[in-house]
């Protein structure tokens, strides 16, 4: 079989790759091979436990890809030889392509823990079948036991306890939950949330050993403590599944994921990585950064679909600011850019602000609830490093208003004379609208320490 263009891997980065590619260049063949046949939305994941009535409801439809004339291959790539250009499927069937791209994902990572391969252990795998699995066993368990409290391990945490079946325990070595992903303030509003559910935290903590033979029985914790449990999550995160690419001698970072520039083009002629298995740089820093989230993926998967036979469009990727959002209990969070903490680790000097306000207006009306929002700007220049939120489900765009602004460089003088629509049924009031507010915050700040002797 010959290909012009070849996808491997049917994720959100595959998928906005194949489409992107088939739509700017409508007379190129495309085919995407995807191992799994029955793949799920990932970010929908945890609410296939309970908030999904029917689990299936979150598979992951080709509808699009059939629509676009792209061929869909459920098989494995086996193999993959740069030079001759083809690929090798566990079938032995062998696709010649002229353009590939890898968008091949992660892998779930299991700690080495002794006991980590007992019945009863469950990784986070993104196939209707095995969510199904494990879907059945949340339901019939009485005491689940998590390991690791990110994002991952929260959600599902939060998903489980609404439904008052199950004891569950969160094991987190951190001394707080998302420690990277927000400030104290926000973690400790999250922590509150599980707890008030029901959820059980054991922080600053790791699993020493889970016990069972037959099926798993507890979970034994570094200072001696002995968590009873008939399941056991595994939600620590993954690691970039880079063999294909690895066999075929493509350059690995240090970081174990396929080099890509700025294109998203590997080190090999007309071969291209995408999404979760790609290199991943800090928008500030350009470092190596483990950050894997569907929104990155898909702007990857764009701009490699759009310059895979040439650079039409001069937008290169400047680095992950990691924007996203979730909901805890009944409330929503969400970040994009640099934390105070992740400024204090990498030496930024900052300066940050914050504002609380109602997110309708007045605040008595219906539905309405706090939205607390957190800005953080670099020091004297003013520039926007990063902003975090929480309140009702309007955080959940709000958030994207802070991730452009830091990708168009927006500093706080300009975000102070910003101007925005407001409805009282919808955004906070304009004269206290927090996002506004937290900026004219960090600026009073910066005016103080600058009219300083």
């Amino acid at each position: 079989m010959q290909k012009d263009i070849l996808v491997i891997g049917g994720g959100p980065a595959g998928m906005i790759t194949a489409l992107t590619a088939k739509s700017v260049y409508p007379d190129r063949s495309v085919a995407v091979v995807k191992e799994i046949g029955d793949g799920v939305i990932p970010c929908a994941i945890p609410y296939m436990v309970h908030t999904l009535a029917d689990p299936r409801s979150n598979l992951m439809a080709t509808a699009p890809l059939d629509k676009a004339d792209i061929q869909t291959i459920v098989d494995k790539a086996m193999a993959l030889d740069a030079t001759g250009k083809w690929v090798e499927l566990a079938s032995g069937e062998r696709i010649a392509y002229d353009r590939l791209v890898l968008a091949t994902g992660m892998m779930p990572a299991l700690p080495p823990i002794p006991g980590i391969e007992t019945p009863g252990v469950f990784a986070i795998e993104k196939s209707l079948s095995a969510m199904g699995r494990l879907r059945e066993r949340c339901r019939g368990a009485k005491r689940i036991v998590i390991l690791g409290g990110g994002f991952i391990g929260a959600e599902f945490a939060d998903e489980i306890a609404r439904a008052k079946t199950a004891e569950v325990h969160i094991i987190e070595m951190m001394p707080k939950l998302l420690y990277f992903a927000f400030d104290d303030e926000f973690c400790d509003q999250i922590e509150s949330e599980l707890r008030t559910a029901g959820v059980h935290l054991h922080l600053g903590r790791r699993a020493l050993a889970i016990n069972g033979k037959e099926q798993v029985r507890s979970v034994t914790l570094d200072n001696g403590d002995e968590l009873s449990a008939d399941l056991v999550i595994v939600g620590v995160g993954g690691k970039p599944n880079i063999a294909l690419a690895e066999k075929a001698g493509l350059r690995i970072t240090s970081g174990g994921a396929i080099w890509v520039d700025a294109y998203m083009r590997t080190n090999a002629d007309n071969i291209f990585a995408v999404g979760d298995c790609a290199l991943k740089r800090d928008f500030f820093t350009r470092k190596e950064v483990p950050v894997w989230l569907a929104s990155t993926a898909t702007a990857e998967a764009r701009i490699a679909g759009t310059n895979i036979y040439g650079i039409r469009v001069l937008r290169q990727i400047q680095g992950t600011i990691a924007a996203f959002s979730t909901k805890i209990g009944q409330t929503a969070f969400a970040s994009a850019g640099l934390t105070s903490r992740i400024c204090g680790i990498e030496g930024f000097r900052w300066v940050a602000g914050s504002a609380v306000a109602p997110d309708h207006h007045p605040g008595t009306l219906p539905g309405a609830a706090p939205m607390n929002v957190k800005l953080v700007f670099a020091d004297r220049a003013g520039a926007l490093l990063g902003g975090q939120m929480s309140g009702g489900p309007s955080v959940g765009e709000l958030i994207n208003a802070v991730a452009i602004g830091i990708q168009k460089q927006l500093n706080v003088r300009e975000l102070d004379m910003l101007q925005i629509a407001t409805h009282p049924l919808l955004t906070s009031a304009p004269t206290v609208h927090p996002l506004i507010a937290a900026g004219h915050s960090a600026l009073g700040i910066l005016r103080g320490r600058a009219n300083r002797p």
